[in-house]
């Protein structure tokens, strides 16, 4: 009984072997470098992101001033890009309330600033405009199944 166990753990030694090598072999003929990430079809993102303008309102955390009005420029599961007039310092915390057609009431979570992208160029009226990545942070229950469902619409669009 010993010995089947041994041949098969023997055999299944070789294949390992065999796969690692032919491997190697593959790996080698890949150009490294930065266009490797496309080749090899690499992603960071766990969720698909929307390209998706919805009104949003949001406001830094701890913050006394109004809150800024703007639009996503895309959405997912777990977070968006927002086209803000200002530039909001990462890691920071902003309360956000968006507004998902068809929808009566809007969403309302925090979310965590993660990037800042400037942009080159400028509103109508001369402002600076920045890309802000935005991970949701919390979220209640109801206010997550409003936005899965208007995500998957978008899909099915």
């Amino acid at each position: 009984m010993y010995l089947v166990y041994g041949i098969a753990l023997f055999i299944l030694l070789v294949i390992t072997l065999m796969l690692w090598s032919e491997e190697k072999r593959l790996r080698k003929n890949v150009t490294h470098g930065l266009a490797s990430k496309f080749w090899m079809l690499r992603e960071k993102r766990r969720f698909v992101r929307f390209d998706d303008e919805i009104k949003i309102r949001y406001n830094p955390v701890n913050n006394t001033r109004n809150a800024q009005y703007s639009k996503t420029v895309n959405l997912s599961k777990k977070g968006l890009c927002l086209l803000a007039y200002e530039k909001l310092k990462e890691k920071n915390c902003v309360d956000m309330e968006i507004e998902v057609p068809g929808f009566s009431r809007p969403v309302k979570l925090i979310g965590q600033v993660m990037w800042v992208k400037e942009l080159k160029t400028k509103d109508a009226q001369g402002r600076r405009l920045f890309y802000t990545g935005i991970k949701f942070y919390k979220i209640k229950p109801e206010s997550e199944a409003i936005l899965l469902t208007h995500l998957n619409a978008l899909k099915l669009s």
